[in-house]
C-alpha cells in the first residue's frame, strides 16, 4: 500500500532546518575521514592488514576516507570514483588532510568502476564503503574487482541496501524510516520539495535561497538518479557467482534494537539491517 504524500509531509514538517555550509573546501572530505576511521576501527581494523600493500578504494568520493587508508601506511592506495569533480576534491583533501609521507602514497584516478585499467591479480586489498548502492552496475563492480585482486587477496565492502531505515539518503529532509518503502518515488520527491520550499520561505538571505535550492536539487538528482536499489538478496546473489571468492567475514547491524531478530528472517531483513560489512577473499588458484 501506498500512503498519501501528505501524511508524510505533516510527518517530517519542521525538522528540515537550513544551515549555511561551511567555508571549508574539504568539510566532507573532513567528515568521510572521521567516518572512515570510525568503520575501519570498529570492523576491519583486526582483520585487515594495510601495511605496506597495495590498495585500491572504488568509489572513492571526494577521498576522506581514501586518506584516512593512507595513515594505515600501506605501499600505496589508490582511489577511484567516476565523477571527475569529486576526483578533485580529493586531490584537494589530500594536500590537506595528510603530512608528505602519507600523501605520497595516495592517487586519486577518474574512471568507472566497470572498467578499472588495471592488470589481473594486481591488488593486495581492495575497499568499498558506502559505494555499492550508488553504482549503476554493481554486479559488474564486483567481477573488475576480483579480477585485479590478488589470489589470496581481500576486499573490505560495507554499504547500506536500499530497504535499509534511511536508504533514499534524504535523511537532511525526512525523519520517518523507511519513507521510500511507503510511500513512492513521486511522493517522496514532492514531500521533499513541499518541506524545503517551506524551510526556503522563512530565508530572506537570497544568497542562501540559493545555497538551499542547489541542495534540493543535488539531493533530489542523488534519489533519483543515484541510487540502484540494490538489495541484499540481489548482492549476495552477486557474491554466489563468482566463484573465486569466499566469504571470510560478515556482519549485519540494524539502527533499532528492537529490529535485531528481523535480521534473521527474509524478506524483513531488507527493512532491519541498516548496514551490511563483508570481508571476501580471492581464492588461491
Amino acid at each position: 500500500m501506498i500512503l498519501p504524500y501528505q501524511w508524510l509531509v505533516r510527518l517530517n514538517r519542521g525538522h528540515y532546518k537550513f544551515k549555511r555550509p561551511s567555508d571549508d573546501p574539504i568539510a566532507y572530505s573532513r567528515w568521510e575521514y572521521e567516518e572512515g576511521r570510525k568503520v575501519w576501527e570498529r570492523f576491519f581494523a583486526n582483520r585487515v592488514g594495510i601495511e605496506k600493500q597495495d590498495v585500491l578504494d572504488l568509489g572513492c568520493g571526494p577521498g576522506g576516507k581514501t586518506c584516512f587508508l593512507a595513515t594505515l601506511k600501506p605501499k600505496r592506495v589508490v582511489g577511484v570514483d567516476f565523477a571527475s569533480d569529486l576526483i578533485q576534491k580529493a586531490e584537494q583533501a589530500r594536500e590537506i588532510l595528510l603530512p608528505p609521507e602519507d600523501r605520497i602514497r595516495v592517487e586519486f584516478v577518474c574512471i568507472d568502476a566497470t572498467d578499472l585499467p588495471f592488470p589481473d591479480k594486481y591488488f593486495d586489498i581492495i575497499t568499498c564503503s558506502d559505494a555499492f548502492e550508488h553504482f549503476s552496475k554493481p554486479d559488474e563492480v564486483l567481477k573488475q574487482a576480483v579480477r585485479v585482486l590478488k589470489p589470496g587477496g581481500l576486499l573490505a565492502i560495507d554499504f547500506a541496501q536500499w530497504g535499509s531505515y534511511n536508504g533514499h539518503h534524504l535523511g537532511d529532509f525526512l525523519k520517518t524510516p523507511w519513507s521510500h518503502v511507503f510511500w513512492s518515488e513521486t511522493a517522496v520527491s514532492k514531500t521533499v520539495k513541499i518541506l524545503a520550499k517551506e524551510e526556503r520561505d522563512k530565508l530572506t538571505d537570497s544568497e542562501e535561497q540559493r545555497m538551499l535550492d542547489d541542495l534540493l536539487k543535488r539531493r533530489l538528482d542523488q534519489f533519483h538518479n543515484g541510487l540502484n536499489h540494490l538489495s541484499l538478496a540481489r548482492f549476495e546473489h552477486f557474491i554466489r557467482n563468482e566463484k573465486q571468492i569466499m566469504v571470510m567475514w560478515q556482519k549485519k547491524t540494524s539502527a533499532f534494537p528492537y529490529l535485531w531478530p528481523l535480521i534473521f528472517i527474509p524478506g524483513l531483513r531488507e527493512l532491519a539491517v541498516a548496514r551490511n560489512v563483508y570481508i571476501l577473499k580471492r581464492a588461491i588458484i
